[in-house]
Formats: structure tokens, C-alpha cells, sequence
């Protein structure tokens, strides 16, 4: 303990610190920012749902220059952790849906009509979380 009476780690961090660190990252992550300096926006349009730009990364960083395309395919390892998530996804509706409907109930074309709506009403934001989760695990 220091003398304020936080916590302190062995690299001489409080908690408080590293927790404010991280959640520092957590927003930089999810509002689409450079993983490097976090000032930076990834996607030219703020809007994922705007369909003429939702596809369009930028190429580096406006402010600290990182290369958001390191070479060419680099984002085919982020389809995969899109079908991660939109199977988790459909895991979890399915999960709800027996919850409240009953399993037989849930195993139904209504289901899969349902989670379809979903998938795609969700989809610019699954494709987004992908290709931002690979560039900061490609850049950590």
C-alpha cells in the first residue's frame, strides 16, 4: 500500500490506475481508435449503418501514422472472428428463446426467421468489433 492507501503493483501502479488504463483502452476499442495512440479513427464514417463508407478503413493514423493495412489480406483473419461472434450471437437468442418459449418451442422457423432479422440488423456493428478486435490484437 502507498500512503494514500491505494494499492500498488510491482510495476508501481496503483489499481486505480491500471483500471482507468484500461478502460481508457476499452473506449478507445469500441469508439473505433488507433490502438496505438488512441486519438485516431479507424473507419472514415462514425456511422456504421452509413453503407457507402461502412467497409472503408482508413489507411494509417491521422495522428501517430500506424499502418491500419499492414499488407494485403489482412483483415481475412477478421471474418473469422466475425463468424465467432455472430454464432455466439445466434447461441445467445437461440438460449433466450428457450428461456422464455420453451425448447421445443424454440425449435421452430420462427426462430431461425427472427435471428436472421437480427443477424442482419446487426451486422455492420459484428464487421466493425471484427476488424477492430484483429487490428489491436495484430498491434499489442
Amino acid at each position: 500500500m502507498n500512503t494514500s492507501g491505494n494499492l500498488v503493483s510491482a510495476a508501481g501502479l496503483s489499481n486505480n490506475t491500471k483500471f482507468e488504463a484500461g478502460m481508457s483502452k476499452l473506449k478507445d476499442f469500441l469508439g473505433g481508435r488507433c490502438p496505438r495512440c488512441g486519438a485516431g479513427k479507424v473507419f472514415e464514417s462514425r456511422n456504421p449503418y452509413n453503407f457507402s463508407k461502412m467497409l472503408t478503413t482508413r489507411k494509417e493514423c491521422p495522428n501517430c501514422h500506424l499502418d491500419f493495412i499492414p499488407e494485403v489480406g489482412f483483415y481475412w483473419g477478421a471474418t473469422y472472428v466475425a463468424y465467432a461472434i455472430t454464432v455466439a450471437f445466434s447461441a445467445f437468442n437461440f438460449g433466450i428463446s428457450t428461456l422464455i418459449f420453451g425448447f421445443m418451442n424454440s425449435l421452430n422457423f420462427t426462430y431461425v426467421i427472427v435471428n436472421a432479422i437480427l443477424l442482419l440488423i446487426f451486422c455492420p456493428l459484428f464487421f466493425r468489433f471484427s476488424r477492430m478486435l484483429w487490428l489491436w490484437i495484430a498491434h499489442e
